[in-house]
């Protein structure tokens, strides 16, 4: 096993990420209502900041999911667009589908991510429910550059193989809160499962033992579940990093987020040079 994989491992060992803010989570597909688009419309009206990341097939493009965060009285709201279930282009669901990206999209707002969400959006302009000059305007705060220019600013000297020079957003979870958030599943290619298909998957598996059908079914339903919660968390971790970027760490903090990072590394480190 090499270094970036021993560290990795050594890692899995942390508390699991988990959010402590109460969550909401809204569905945007074929079956949404209009009345549930019209109140999403008016939560997000008098927002100005937004977590967006997406989901697309690596290898073809094809776009699957989109997730928007936002708060709003003191409860996360998760919006989860499956592209790949929405509903015909000149319907008027889709309408006001665009036009709560509308209001989401402006230049006025601040859109938090980890990678180019830029780049990343331009994979769904064929869903049609935003056009590409609505994304060239959109005021982008890259998290992964920040989390990166504040980590050299605190720890100029630091230059040893464990700091990664590209930070993922596992190992900056890691760092900054010692808690361990599985990223794997990003990369997953079955975010076209349709996540708001939901069955009972509390099931007692021996009823249906010799229908393969109802099995695959629950099964499925299991990966929906496990899907969506990776969806959420990832939007909720580069929130909590965003927001601690917010506020400056004292040396104390710094030296000690320094120390415990390296621990779960199993690296020794003298700080003396901090």
């Amino acid at each position: 096993m090499n270094a970036p994989e021993n560290i990795l491992q050594n890692l899995k060992t942390l508390t699991k990420f988990q959010p402590m803010s109460p969550i909401k989570i809204h569905y945007i597909n074929c079956l949404t209502t209009y009345d549930t688009i019209t109140t999403l419309i008016k939560l997000v009206s008098d927002k100005k900041q937004f977590t967006i990341e997406t989901k697309y097939d690596n290898i073809s493009g094809c776009p699957k999911l989109i997730q928007i965060l936002f708060g709003h009285q003191f409860k996360l709201h998760i919006i989860l667009v499956e592209t790949l279930y929405l509903t015909e282009f000149d319907s008027y669901l889709h309408v006001q589908i665009a036009s709560l990206f509308s209001v989401i999209l402006s230049p006025s707002n601040n859109i938090h991510s980890w990678n180019d969400i830029k780049m990343e959006l331009k994979f769904f302009l064929d869903c049609c429910i935003f056009q590409l000059h609505e994304i060239e305007k959109i005021n982008v705060v890259n998290i992964q550059h920040k989390f990166q220019e504040w980590f050299r600013k605190n720890f100029p000297n630091i230059k040893l193989n464990c700091i990664p020079s590209n930070w993922t957003l596992e190992k900056a979870i890691a760092f900054l809160f010692q808690q361990y958030f599985d990223t794997s599943l990003s990369n997953s290619r079955d975010w076209n499962i349709g996540l708001f298909a939901r069955f009972d998957s509390d099931c007692d598996e021996k009823v249906f033992r010799g229908n393969t059908a109802a099995l695959n079914l629950l099964q499925d339903n299991r990966r929906r579940t496990t899907l969506t919660e990776y969806a959420v968390h990832e939007c909720i971790a580069v929130k909590k990093i965003a927001a601690l970027l917010q506020n400056d760490w004292t040396r104390g903090q710094s030296e000690n987020a320094v120390k415990k990072y390296y621990n779960y590394c199993q690296v020794n480190i003298n700080l003396s040079f901090l």
